[in-house]
């Protein structure tokens, strides 16, 4: 419960950032794109002004596209909350469905021939359609013939999209709106388009509640839903594991329900989490969570509070070494770590840690500068980051050629990041028996040999690493 009550705590933080958030329906926003921040990779939105008599009606009388125009998808001048309300967009609930939350379709990457990937009858324009805009007339949001005028006129301008979509370094989305008085309107700016986001709301997740009583605030609600709808690994892909449950009605209400109230601090809390709170360069391929807690009442008028407020406004900064300035905050914080990967649509847990406090990853630090002194190790490799991705190329380097070789090794080698975090013992012997049993074929491996002697140090810097944490214990 550590980890949930951390991640309920970021999202009533984001609530009182932000006004709207006392929309419960608008707490459920999420962001289109995670924003990149990498220069190498950049993202673009392709705005599509759509011609109406009046963008403030309940019903949109399409008369056509006005213009389109290419602009940055993450605003300078607006926070991290302004942008999802902008957008107004939320996940699909799957990747076979005939609607969307909002009128923004995720192009991607160009391909080499651009137009003829937006036309034909599987070309983006038809999934547009068939996706996204078709819905908004079934419900009425758009006049009857709105959307056959508007992929008409689409079409027929296919060549000045594709000129606008045409970086292959750089992700796009398409998004629907009308330029109107001098600027352009979003999604969350066009009524009917919020009101469509609504009701979506109230038909996929609203209507499937159930009575049940809150794992979360303990209290009884009428309308619960289940942690699955924050955390895709919370799945109900077994059903069979707890007896009983097969074929139960009310099973759902049994599996850690939560109320709408906590489901929504949740998924803000999640949402911001993925974007301010999650590492994904200590260890390839896998994210690591870290959900800082205040250890007292964050509504209490301490000035720890505001230390607090401080550091989830800003989250993990990219530029610093992400445990070394963990170790350095204050210790009225705990932590809770949970590296978990993304496999397609399903999110799989390979290790959750909680309660860890500053003060613990300080003395981690402490112990591998000591080994790194012994080894007479550059300064730059005198942190804890350092040390803990040392770990897991030391172990990965024990694995064969095959990837289930590689997996095995790096899922052990995440366990033992688990027990450091966790100051739990090591079992260093089972390091060593690994690396004995791996030298005869590294010695024949030239690409191993060519840094054989740097290897053998790194490992033997490993060993006398753990072996360190076990005394210190």
């Amino acid at each position: 419960m550590g980890f949930i009550s951390a991640v309920r705590d970021i999202g009533r933080h984001r609530i009182e950032e932000a006004e709207f958030y006392r929309d419960l329906d608008l707490r459920l926003l999420q962001l289109p794109l995670m924003p990149s921040f990498d220069s190498d990779r950049g993202q673009d939105a392709i705005l599509v002004g759509l011609k109406m008599e009046d963008p403030l009606d309940s019903v949109l009388h399409i008369e056509g596209v006005d213009k389109v125009e290419l602009r940055a998808y993450w605003t300078e001048g607006l926070t991290f909350d302004e942008q999802k309300r902008r957008y107004c967009f939320k996940e699909p609930a799957g990747s076979n469905v005939t609607w969307g939350f909002s009128p923004v379709y995720r192009l991607g990457r160009p391909k080499k021939n651009s137009v003829k990937d937006l036309l034909g009858s599987n070309g983006r324009l038809a999934r547009l359609r068939r996706t996204v805009l078709d819905d908004y007339e079934r419900s009425g949001v758009f006049s009857e013939g709105s959307v056959d005028l508007i992929i008409e006129e689409l079409t027929n301008r296919a060549e000045e999209l594709a000129d606008l979509w045409s970086d292959s370094k750089r992700d796009y989305i398409l998004v629907f709106g009308v330029f109107h008085g001098g600027r352009f309107l979003y999604p969350g700016d066009v009524p009917a388009f919020v009101h469509y986001y609504k009701n979506k709301i109230k038909s996929q997740i609203y209507d499937s509640s159930f009575p049940g009583f809150c794992s979360v605030c303990h209290t009884h609600s009428e309308q619960c839903v289940n942690l699955d709808q924050v955390f895709a690994f919370a799945t109900f892909d077994k059903p069979g594991f707890l007896p009983g449950t097969r074929g139960t009605a009310n099973a759902r209400s049994k599996v850690f329900p939560i109320c709408l109230a906590c489901f929504s601090e949740l998924n803000l809390g999640r949402e911001y989490l993925d974007t301010h709170f999650c590492d994904r360069r200590t260890i390839w391929g896998i994210n690591i969570y870290v959900a800082p807690e205040l250890l007292f009442d964050l509504r209490s008028p301490m000035s720890l509070n505001d230390t607090f407020r401080d550091f989830i406004r800003v989250g993990l900064r990219r530029e610093e070494s992400l445990f070394r300035s963990l170790a350095r905050r204050d210790e009225a914080l705990v932590y809770h770590f949970v590296f978990w990967e993304a496999q397609q649509a399903q999110e799989r847990i390979h290790l959750m840690v909680e309660d860890v406090p500053p003060s613990h990853l300080k003395q981690l630090e402490r112990v591998w500068t000591e080994t790194a002194r012994v080894f007479e190790l550059e300064d730059e490799r005198k942190t804890l980051d350092y040390a803990l991705g040392e770990v897991v190329r030391v172990i990965r380097s024990f694995a064969g050629e095959s990837e289930q070789d590689q997996k095995a090794m790096q899922m052990y080698a995440i366990s033992v990041i688990g027990k450091l975090l966790n100051n739990e013992p090591v079992d260093v012997k089972t390091i060593k028996t690994l690396a004995v049993s791996r030298l005869p074929g590294l010695v024949h491996d030239d690409k191993w040999l060519d840094y054989g002697s740097a290897n053998a140090q790194r490992l033997a810097a490993i060993v006398d690493f753990l072996n360190r944490c076990a005394r210190r214990g």
